[in-house]
């Protein structure tokens, strides 16, 4: 009579009319849903863009093992080629060598080899260091610029010296050949001038008896915009002098990376407070559990599963495709490995997390489905247990 009982009483409660304390619970895991999703995204933002070390060792990486450098360098020439190009700057020059207009030949690997003559890794290491930590002391702090001061004189000791030097040669064996017209043009305008003034060579290689003299042009242009460049850059002077002219006040920007840095912590922490009350109010059972929990815990495992797969695909979608149509195989190439990497930091671990999440839900569900199963068996047992002892 006692088993009758009971499964009377739970006949009962399943048809009990739905309760305040159900809807509670209900709003609770709707909320809890909301700010898990969220709360792991803000999490993993916090995780890698908060992280000053991970983003020194992953600018490093990409800046010194890869050809990402180089490859956005060769946008670089191909775009002042074709405004070259288009401004007839091809045939006839202006008032000076122009180091601008010889870098327009240049493709991804002789930047490289630029690169490794004139920044060493060790100056990368320098100018991203310095840089990062300015930037978060400056997110905490009261000042309108980072105080970011790049030491330059290795760069500058590299450019006045043999390494500038092969760094012209580099830039200039690849400009073409010249021609007897514009050999012929070179020589007009130099009898159009009086003699000892600077006349400009054309875009391209001169044979004997120029070749020297037109290389020590290059050199030269190199070496003023060496002395151009100061040996201890200044990031907040540089910038900041013009900050009523930039497009979004500096300061506007620390507060946007304040409220990133808070939300980033604070949704998970939200998150974790509504499980608790729901744990505390409603669960008293396998069953209330895989209910307010196990459910709840799949759908964010899923969604959180679908935004960092679709995330990723469509970050990269976009580099590849739009971003990057209109330039060359190797460069897209580079440019999508090297995104690729930096979004797996962030879109990786979020796909674990969303599937641990979810798995745990599914596990919750089952333990409720296998309860509920076993419930009804004995339940259906009762009445002819009951019989028999009749």
């Amino acid at each position: 009579m006692k088993k009758q009982k009971k499964a009377a009483d739970g006949t009962q409660a399943a048809k009990k009319p739905f309760s305040i304390s159900n809807g509670l619970a209900i709003f609770l895991a709707i909320l809890f849903v909301f700010f898990s999703i969220f709360g792991l995204i803000g999490f993993n933002i916090w995780r890698v863009l908060f992280n000053p070390q991970l983003v020194k060792q992953t600018l490093t990486q990409e800046v010194t093992q890869t050809q990402l450098v180089p490859s956005a360098l060769e946008l670089f020439s191909e775009g002042r080629a074709q405004q070259r190009v288009e401004n007839s700057e091809s045939l006839s020059g202006v008032t000076e060598p122009d180091i601008v207009l010889l870098l327009s030949f240049m493709k991804a690997e002789d930047w490289q080899e630029v690169r490794q003559l004139l920044v060493t890794d060790e100056f990368v290491v320098h100018l991203i260091s310095t840089s990062v930590d300015g930037l978060y002391l400056w997110i905490d702090s009261e000042d309108e610029w980072p105080a970011i001061n790049w030491d330059m004189r290795l760069l500058k000791e590299r450019m006045v010296g043999q390494e500038g030097i092969d760094a012209v040669m580099v830039a200039y064996s690849k400009m073409p050949e010249a021609t007897d017209e514009q050999i012929a043009d070179f020589k007009h305008r130099l009898s159009q001038v009086p003699e000892g003034v600077e006349v400009l060579y054309n875009l391209a290689q001169f044979p004997d008896p120029w070749f020297d003299d037109q290389v020590a042009d290059y050199v030269d242009a190199l070496q003023d915009a060496n002395d151009n460049i100061p040996a201890d850059f200044d990031f907040s002077k540089e910038f900041g002098l013009g900050s009523s002219e930039q497009s979004m006040d500096p300061l506007v920007v620390k507060n946007i990376l304040r409220i990133v840095r808070f939300a980033a912590i604070a949704f998970w922490v939200i998150a974790l407070i509504l499980l608790i009350l729901i744990l505390s109010l409603k669960v008293r059972s396998r069953n209330t559990l895989g209910r307010f929990v196990g459910i709840p815990m799949l759908i964010i495992g899923a969604i959180v599963v679908a935004i960092a797969i679709v995330g990723k695909w469509a970050i990269m979608s976009a580099v590849a495709g739009s971003l990057l149509s209109m330039t060359s195989d190797f460069a897209r190439l580079e440019i999508t490995n090297s995104v690729a990497r930096l979004t797996a930091l962030f879109f990786q671990p979020l796909l674990i997390q969303g599937a641990v999440v979810g798995a745990i839900g599914i596990i919750l569900i089952v333990i409720m489905l296998i309860r509920r199963r076993r419930g009804r068996g004995a339940s259906s047992e009762l009445p002819k247990t009951t019989t028999g002892e009749a």
